[in-house]
């Protein structure tokens, strides 16, 4: 408020008589000091993203560069097949979806777009060059996220120091980098849609997020929040760029391609995934259930990745978990206003589709930690940093590894993330609940 009265003394200096005057001489005087405030905080504002993004991306390229990737292999190799004629080998008829190595599926779209590339170059450059790619996009979600979510009372700076922290310390983030996860693309493709839906493009949006959905399927329910917000363009574009690929896929691949895809994904919902890093409750649900009828947990290792059918109850319970999941979340849209509905509902989505899909990989929870300044919008402040710096503790690297060696009979890595990140969901759902109608900090802009 001084520095406000300073300025606006300044301003009317020639209407005041002489004997004010040195007054406003040493008003202008002070000028210089706050200046030099004002462009320390500007330089820090400035550094600190590329600061961040340079150190992270130091750490991970001289940890992970070389490591292999399962899931860009399997995408290779198909590429591969196709590109010297044998693509009826890329979803092969007698694959057993309870075998690890089948368990990656990707639509075969991209196959096709990718087997030129295989004659061009060897897959240890491709990994390499995706590496990188991962690497880059990780860094740029980070400002991404910033504009998607605009937490009150958080500052720019701030926002990009907390973001960094938790990707260089999460667990999730050691095992989307540790594995070279093309998953990574798909948070980058969903936080560019949101973000060029907040900026007013709405038809980019809607296309960026079509071919994000081409690439995973877990984007599909996101284009419920198009919906929600009764936004035709959004959603008109993406229903036409998903047409368009879903068209040149099949042009490409044939329909017989794209129905053993569909069946083995409906194959792979149909079993229960064991591994460490499959945060399910369906996972968690199956073996408590197994200890409570007294079955043996031997064969269970916590080295490999290995799969069951699934009991048909723990099918009908999981499927009624992630409707009721979507259906609070639908709900929770009246309740919020527009400058804090596509942000909590992002952070939602993300979350369901996370823990209710047919596979809850800890790398998938790497967009709800970007997303977790969202609390800032629907929790009081102090609440919100406790969930961001438990939840940035219990889902660190280090902590993770403490759950595995505590892995015997039960899966701990599996049991925190289904509390954590359940608990998040509950508590995103609940917050909202409890409120009429939210009036945060929002810039007009974004409402």
């Amino acid at each position: 408020m001084a520095q406000g009265q300073k300025s606006s003394h300044v301003a009317r200096k020639t209407l005041l008589p002489r004997c004010f005057h040195g007054v406003s001489i040493q008003a202008a005087a002070d000028m210089p000091f706050s200046r030099k405030i004002t462009s320390g905080s500007y330089q820090m504002q400035r550094l600190a993203y590329p600061v961040c993004a340079l150190l992270f991306a130091g750490l991970f390229l001289s940890m992970f560069l070389n490591t292999a990737s399962p899931d860009l292999s399997a995408l290779f190799q198909a590429a591969h097949a196709v590109s010297i004629g044998q693509s009826s080998t890329i979803y092969a008829l007698d694959s057993d979806p309870l075998k690890a190595d089948a368990l990656y599926v990707y639509p075969p779209l991209w196959a096709w777009l990718i087997a030129p590339l295989t004659q061009q170059v060897s897959f240890e450059a491709f990994s390499k060059a995706m590496f990188y790619a991962h690497v880059t996009m990780l860094c740029a979600s980070v400002g991404l996220a910033w504009k998607v979510v605009r937490p009150p009372h958080m500052k720019f700076e701030h926002f990009i120091f907390v973001s960094f922290a938790l990707l260089a310390l999460s667990a999730p983030v050691f095992q989307a980098l540790g594995q070279n996860q093309p998953q990574i693309l798909t948070l980058f493709l969903v936080l560019l849609a949101f973000e060029r839906y907040r900026a007013g493009s709405f038809a980019m949006a809607g296309m960026i997020l079509a071919v994000a959905a081409a690439f995973k399927l877990s984007p599909l329910f996101l284009v419920l929040i198009f919906i929600l917000e009764r936004n035709g363009r959004a959603t008109v574009a993406f229903v036409a760029t998903g047409l368009s690929l879903a068209l040149m896929s099949l042009a490409l691949a044939g329909w017989p391609m794209h129905l053993r895809f569909l069946e083995l994904i409906g194959e792979i919902d149909n079993v229960i995934i064991l591994s460490n890093t499959n945060y399910a409750p369906e996972l968690l649900l199956y073996q408590m259930q197994a200890f409570a009828s007294g079955a043996e947990a031997s064969s269970w290792s916590m080295s490999q990745t290995m799969a069951t059918p699934e009991p048909f109850w723990l099918s009908v319970f999981m499927a009624a978990l992630m409707l009721s999941a979507l259906t609070a979340l639908i709900l929770m849209r009246p309740r919020l206003i527009p400058g804090t509905a596509v942000p909590v509902l992002l952070m939602g989505f993300a979350l369901a589709t996370a823990l209710f899909g047919p596979a809850s990989w800890g790398h998938y929870f790497v967009l709800p930690l970007l997303l977790l300044p969202t609390l800032f919008h629907v929790l009081p402040r102090l609440t919100a940093w406790r969930w961001i710096i438990s939840l940035g503790l219990l889902q660190s690297f280090p902590a993770y590894l403490i759950y595995f060696e505590m892995s015997e009979a039960l899966y701990v890595t599996t049991l925190m993330g289904v509390l954590c990140f359940g608990g998040l969901l509950l508590a995103l759902v609940s917050s909202v609940f409890r409120a009429v109608r939210f009036e945060p900090d929002v810039p007009m802009h974004f409402r």
